[in-house]
């Protein structure tokens, strides 16, 4: 029966393939090879559940596979070896032991920005990238780290505008998590001027909703006084006080006639602090909207109620 093999083991078996490498009297190291045993003992610390030392071992196989001129398999090794230093902070956030240098999320932050360098400009896979870390950090509640990863991969998605919506869509989401309410209206400010320059399809109708319905909420939360409204955001009330649902935008999002009211109903209250009725406002709102916007409704009216 074969015991598991130690850390001490791994690194012997390391240094043996590094030393190989080592440029000797006439005489080139064979880099394929030691390509090919990093990437082989890479998946032995995998299948013994050492997730640092496999990460190690697939960053030197990266390296192997750069110096050979193959870029796809340069970015593959450090994608595979920033998933296990990620793998290597789970274990430890699991364990209730995170280590304070938090050097294995660094190692994984490092590694996935490295393999996002080496596809080109036009490649969506350093978007996925990002996200897939962003995922992580809201996991373990590192919250603090998402926002630069989602501005991030709003810069990288350039000229993509579904792709810049669907993460900046993400960001409000953060801000919303975060208590960040100026940032999230800011950001569905963002999304709305991009949206507006573009044809309306069902999906895009479906963002211009949740925006509106987002940003009236977050201007009720956050009570900007109206001489430092800017103009849209003005507007964007005025319809909910003096417009009616014949409005254009709110036609081409597909806003019902019973929400338009609602919101109305919200508006009016808010602004006459006439706090009676809004717990019935929250019940029938908080049927027709989704996650971030029943937790402004929650958050808005325990506001007015505290007044």
């Amino acid at each position: 029966m074969s015991l598991e093999p130690s850390g001490a083991d791994i690194l012997e078996q390391y240094h043996t393939i590094s030393s190989k490498l080592k440029k000797r009297f006439l005489r080139k190291p064979n880099v394929t090879e030691a390509c090919e045993s990093f990437s082989s003992l890479g998946k032995q610390c995998e299948a013994s559940e050492l997730p640092s030392y496999a990460g190690l071992c697939w960053i030197s196989s990266a390296r192997c596979e750069g110096s050979l001129g193959n870029t796809p398999g340069e970015a593959a090794c450090l994608t595979r070896a920033a998933r296990q230093f990620l793998s290597a902070e789970r274990k430890d956030h699991e364990l209730g032991c995170p280590s304070p240098c938090q050097e294995n999320l660094e190692a994984a932050v490092g590694c996935f920005a490295y393999a996002a360098s080496r596809y080109p400009d036009d490649s969506p896979l350093p978007i996925g990238l990002n996200l897939e870390l962003v995922e992580f950090l809201t996991k373990i509640d590192k919250g603090g780290d998402v926002e630069d990863h989602l501005l991030n991969t709003v810069e990288l998605a350039k000229d993509n505008f579904d792709t810049k919506i669907f993460c900046l869509e993400l960001l409000a989401s953060h801000y919303i998590e975060s208590r960040d309410y100026t940032g999230a209206l800011n950001t569905y400010n963002d999304i709305v001027s991009i949206v507006e320059l573009l044809p309306l399809n069902g999906a895009r109708a479906e963002t211009v909703l949740k925006c509106e319905v987002s940003r009236v909420l977050l201007l009720l939360i956050l009570r900007p006084a109206p001489q430092k409204l800017p103009p849209n955001l003005a507007k964007l009330l005025e319809k909910y006080t003096w417009g009616d649902q014949n409005d254009k935008g709110l036609k081409a999002c597909g806003m019902s006639q019973r929400m338009f009211i609602l919101l109305q109903s919200l508006v009016a209250a808010c602004q006459s602090l006439d706090t009676s009725n809004l717990d019935h406002l929250e019940n029938e709102l908080w049927k027709m909207v989704g996650k971030e916007e029943r937790e402004l409704l929650r958050i808005l009216v325990q506001i007015y109620l505290d007044l």
